[in-house]
């Protein structure tokens, strides 16, 4: 009776989405973002925002979200690193793809979020916002914003 009952436990924590995990060290219980008593930025984050990169497109200081997610993503952290020389363009309004509204939300300039939802329970390769099959048919991530620039016999 006592093996049945941990046997259907783990079975439904096992199938619940709040434990469905993408790839990625994001924690399940918020706390490495969010801290009610130790905030560092607003709303509630308990990650220092990184500024001292600047927006490849304009050279102002990073800020907001981007900022948020360099506090961890960068080579003092060590938690793979991101060089926004080297990644999509963040900070600047889109110009040559059509953004879904729900991609930006209430921003005008595309931000890390724009691509990357991070909490646990989006199951997407390296937390992008469209299903990627693991990662092996990326051509559906870049056509949701560039349909126009994407061979639709690769998706």
């Amino acid at each position: 009776m006592r093996r049945a009952f941990f046997f259907f436990a783990a079975l439904a924590i096992l199938a619940s989405p709040a434990v469905i995990y993408a790839a990625g060290p994001h924690d399940n219980d918020c706390t490495e973002c969010h801290s009610l008593h130790d905030t560092k930025a607003s709303p509630a984050f308990g990650v220092a925002p990184n500024t001292t990169e600047k927006y490849v497109g304009t050279g102002k200081t990073v800020s907001g979200t981007d900022a948020l997610c360099l506090g961890c993503h960068n080579e003092d952290e060590g938690i793979i690193p991101i060089k926004l020389m080297k990644s999509h363009p963040v900070g600047l309004k889109p110009q040559r793809a059509i953004v879904p509204q729900e991609v930006l939300g209430n921003n005008v300039e595309l931000t890390c979020g724009s691509c990357h939802d991070p909490h646990p329970s989006n199951p997407n390769y390296k937390y992008l916002r469209v299903s990627t099959d693991g990662g092996r048919n990326m051509g559906a991530f870049c056509a949701y914003c560039h349909e126009a620039m994407v061979d639709k016999n690769d998706m």
